[in-house]
């Protein structure tokens, strides 16, 4: 394809629009979106929480103004139903990274690969390929496959191959340059890589060479600072995040590791991005200045502010073409310049549920059984009682089904089971002698939206409140979150993690606690005096 002819084509006004990829939700005013979309004539559009027809019907609106086919993004990183209604969700990476079976995550792809593509989706936000180094940081958790290079690249790689299966999609790795090892936010601030440059090349820039090498076609840059790669500091606000940084995204990623794909910042509505910035109107501009090229969730304001920049002098031509040449070139190998059509099944739901049973049967890990209470010696009629605890997403109420597939299998083997939700010690006492088993289910991580911690709190900590629970002789505690909850509890005796709280996680621990199967995950991560990893 001679990309050169197409930009060359294409006005200014039309330059500007590709390089925007602009965010639609499924409760949004179509008639709002459609003047948003007249005006910016976005190159790429994210969509989430939509239906196919919803994703048709913008995808047909943002077609309808613009010269050159948009691109289709949303946010997949649990699987297809985090960005299409009902399509189905998948463990979290780090349950697929405890599996450790490349086979399974790689159909585990593919099936994903393929719903997204027939519903209208073919740019994936995901992979996370950010290491689990800091088990405090509370933006990565579960959502990142490990704590070692070589696993992540292993892990990463399986999925990304299944997703690119057949051209459905294209592949997007994150954060650049790297999230993980703060204890903070991005969302909430501009977080730091604190690595020197031979730490960073061997730890973050492993992973980055080795998937550039396989082919990677995009990247999106996180809102993270890297100080060892650069020379200046501001007095106020420190170093600059990626996004905003030309020895990041120019001199590190494009140059030095070679990357010749797509640059997709992270949303730019963050405040680890737009608080270090003077005057929000150059936001897309210091961006595309630094390398940038596709500018995820811009301002309605940010087309204009393209085009009067380059007529000012502020942005170059030159790189506002080649930004556009990338995102062309992005979109020439999602098929979009050709009459692609799905070759597959269109629902992939019923595989993707078969394909995570299988992926977390192997990925549940028993960290501690020190009175042998795994597996449990249950009869019919068995009764067993949930403590539940967790931080509801964004403080909402509990709806009562977090564990609902918890219950459903273990009630399926015959046991009677009782729920409490974020129960104090006093009820607690008044009913566990009652019950054969008791397990304290802990949903906490970087998915359950504390944002600033993943730590247990005085809002759950009260289940363990003198420790009366502690008295009971089958007492097990999982975390269906992240790996890290004996730092905070280190007098457990019986302890699993899960790694991920979906249902295909919840019927692998029932599964493991009665005996069903034997617990084979893997620790993907160390934790200095709890446990080791056990992948490379």
């Amino acid at each position: 394809m001679d990309y050169k002819k197409i930009v060359d084509n294409l006005s200014l006004e039309e330059l500007a629009g590709q390089v925007l990829c602009f965010d639609i939700y499924g409760k949004d005013d179509p008639n709002e979106i459609e003047k948003e979309i007249k005006t910016m004539k976005p190159g790429g559009i994210f969509l989430q929480g939509t239906t196919k027809e919803q994703i048709k019907y913008y995808t047909d609106m943002v077609n309808k103004y613009t010269s050159v086919p948009v691109i289709v993004s949303s946010e997949i990183e649990g699987g297809p139903g985090y960005g299409i209604k009902d399509a189905g969700n998948t463990p979290h990476m780090m349950a697929l990274s405890a599996s450790d079976d490349e086979v399974l995550l790689e159909e585990l792809g593919k099936s994903i690969g393929q719903t997204c593509r027939a519903n209208g989706i073919m740019w994936p936000f995901a992979p996370v390929v950010d290491l689990n180094i800091n088990f405090k940081n509370p933006s990565i958790n579960i959502r990142g496959a490990s704590d070692s290079p070589k696993h992540v690249v292993k892990i990463a790689g399986s999925i990304i191959k299944g997703l690119e299966y057949n051209h459905n999609m294209v592949s997007c790795c994150k954060h650049f340059p790297g999230e993980g090892l703060d204890d903070r936010n991005s969302h909430f601030m501009t977080t730091i890589n604190p690595l020197s440059q031979e730490e960073w090349m061997n730890t973050y820039g492993y992973i980055y060479k080795e998937l550039i090498k396989r082919g990677l076609k995009s990247i999106m840059v996180g809102h993270i600072a890297l100080p060892s790669f650069e020379t200046e500091k501001d007095p106020i606000i420190g170093y600059l995040p990626a996004v905003f940084s030309k020895s990041l995204i120019t001199g590190l990623l494009k140059e030095k590791l070679g990357f010749d794909g797509c640059v997709v910042s992270d949303a730019m509505s963050m405040i680890g991005a737009c608080a270090c910035i003077d005057d929000l109107k150059n936001i897309a501009i210091k961006y595309l200045n630094a390398g940038g090229d596709m500018i995820l969730f811009p301002e309605p304001t940010d087309h204009d502010r393209i085009v009067q920049a380059v007529k000012d002098g502020e942005l170059s031509i030159d790189r506002l073409k080649d930004a556009v040449t990338r995102v062309l070139k992005l979109k020439m190998e999602a098929n979009l310049f050709n009459d692609y059509k799905v070759s597959l099944p269109v629902d992939e739901r019923e595989k993707i549920q078969e394909i995570s049973q299988q992926i977390t049967d192997k990925s549940i890990k028993i960290v501690r059984n020190y009175d042998g209470i795994i597996p449990f010696k249950y009869k019919k009629d068995s009764k067993v009682l949930f403590l539940n605890i967790f931080e509801p997403y964004f403080h909402k109420e509990p709806t009562g089904t977090e564990f609902k597939a918890l219950k459903d299998e273990l009630e399926k083997y015959g046991c009677k089971v009782d729920e409490l939700f974020n129960p104090n010690h006093k009820k607690v006492l008044s009913v566990m002698n009652d019950y054969d088993l008791v397990l304290l289910n802990c949903k906490m991580s970087s998915e359950d939206y504390h944002g600033a911690t993943t730590r247990i709190g005085w809002y759950n900590i009260m289940v363990l409140w003198r420790g009366y629970v502690l008295q009971h002789p089958n007492f097990v505690f999982i975390s269906f979150g992240d790996p890290y909850k004996l730092y905070d509890a280190p007098y457990l005796k019986t302890y699993i993690n899960a790694f991920s709280f979906s249902d295909a996680s919840q019927r692998s621990v029932a599964k493991v606690l009665l005996g069903k199967i034997d617990a084979q995950g893997k620790n993907p991560v160390k934790f200095d005096g709890f446990f080791e990893r056990e992948v490379d």
